[in-house]
């Protein structure tokens, strides 16, 4: 049996004596470790090599150690730095940490605190890509169902948008930290009965149906709240799909009522839906089998797949409607029973 190779870390101090000792204690921890006095040098050492972490002084001749956690991140958004500084410079050290260093250590550095934040740190940067990964995965399953898809923190800030969002809603560009409001034109989305707000002062996933006037579309836009390891709603995924056909193919069901032509315009469309969805599904159980039970990426795709199959019965009771048949809501009188709706169709494929 091969063992797997030992993380490499590189060490960048302008102090040869302590990159000497910084090297042999690394080494005694079972890591790889590449040393460098001139933090120029050192850039071009990392993008010639694959590095699990970087540990930095914070004060060097030609580089600061803040400059340097820049660059390597320009390089790598992911690879944790962690900042070694004598006690002068603790403040900015702390600011090196806010512009992006995992943790700053204190000279003469611990050798048990250094090797706890060493193993925290490649955790946290492990987890930090295989959450990108996962993210891509799921930018391209959404890609492929043409569905816009935003994450919003719980303060109703944009977190990212995939390229069909910034299609859909036609936004051109858009930074972290803006209100959908600033970004999104307001008759893109239902914000007067945002699904969004809804979903994450209650907790409970909520669609709702918005007609954009501008782009004459009809849009199910779907609210899943997330949830942090102790339960806290953090953050919010709004899925929009474009059910303009299948909007379209109601008008005709309920104008004209048992038309074999009006019946394959909502089946075509249902399906042109139906296909997609379970393509999504079917990457989201992928994944899920794929994560262990005890991460915390496990519930939000339990949670994701589970909203999805809702999606789908959704659109199968859409697909289903043959008679104009209403609830009561709020407000609005028009509302479709889906349930007795799609009923009428099933009992009447039954008769003769």
């Amino acid at each position: 049996m091969v063992n797997a190779t030992p993380p490499q870390i590189l060490v960048v101090d302008d102090d040869r004596d302590i990159l000497q000792v910084m090297q042999i204690r690394l080494r005694l921890m079972g890591y790889r470790v590449v040393t460098c006095i001139d933090p120029q040098e050192a850039l071009s050492v990392f993008e010639q090599s694959n590095f699990s972490i970087v540990l930095t002084e914070q004060h060097m001749e030609g580089l600061k150690g803040s400059d340097l956690i820049r660059k390597i991140h320009l390089r790598n958004p992911h690879v944790p730095i962690i900042i070694m500084t004598a006690y002068a410079t603790v403040k900015d050290a702390v600011k090196s940490v806010q512009q992006g260093a995992y943790s700053y250590l204190e000279k003469p550095v611990d050798i048990q605190e250094l090797e706890l934040h060493i193993k925290r740190a490649m955790g946290k940067g492990a987890m930090e890509q295989k959450l990108t990964q996962e993210r891509c995965t799921w930018e391209r399953v959404a890609e492929s169902m043409k569905a816009a898809l935003l994450l919003l923190n719980s303060d109703r800030t944009l977190v990212w948008m995939n390229s069909i969002a910034q299609d859909l809603y036609k936004v051109e560009d858009f930074s972290q930290g803006q209100l959908c409001t600033e970004i999104i034109p307001q008759d893109c989305l239902p914000c007067a009965h945002c699904p969004a707000k809804t979903a994450l002062s209650s907790g409970k996933t909520q669609s709702v149906e918005h007609y954009n006037s501008t782009t004459d579309r009809q849009l199910l836009v779907t609210a899943i709240p997330l949830q942090d390891l102790q339960g806290n709603i953090v953050q919010v995924a709004e899925l929009s799909l474009d059910i303009t056909k299948i909007k379209q193919a109601q008008d005709v069901l309920l104008k004209q009522e048992r038309l074999k032509g009006a019946f394959e315009m909502a089946g075509s469309a249902a399906h042109e839906l139906s296909q997609p969805m379970q393509s999504i599904l079917g990457w989201g159980e992928l994944l899920k089998n794929r994560v262990s039970e005890n991460d915390p990426n496990f519930s939000i795709l339990q949670s994701i797949c589970q909203e999805i199959e809702k999606l789908g019965d959704l659109i199968t009771k859409i697909s289903n409607i043959t008679h104009y048949v209403t609830r009561d809501y709020p407000g609005n009188s028009d509302i479709i029973d889906l349930d007795k709706a799609s009923t009428e169709r099933r009992s009447v494929s039954r008769g003769p």
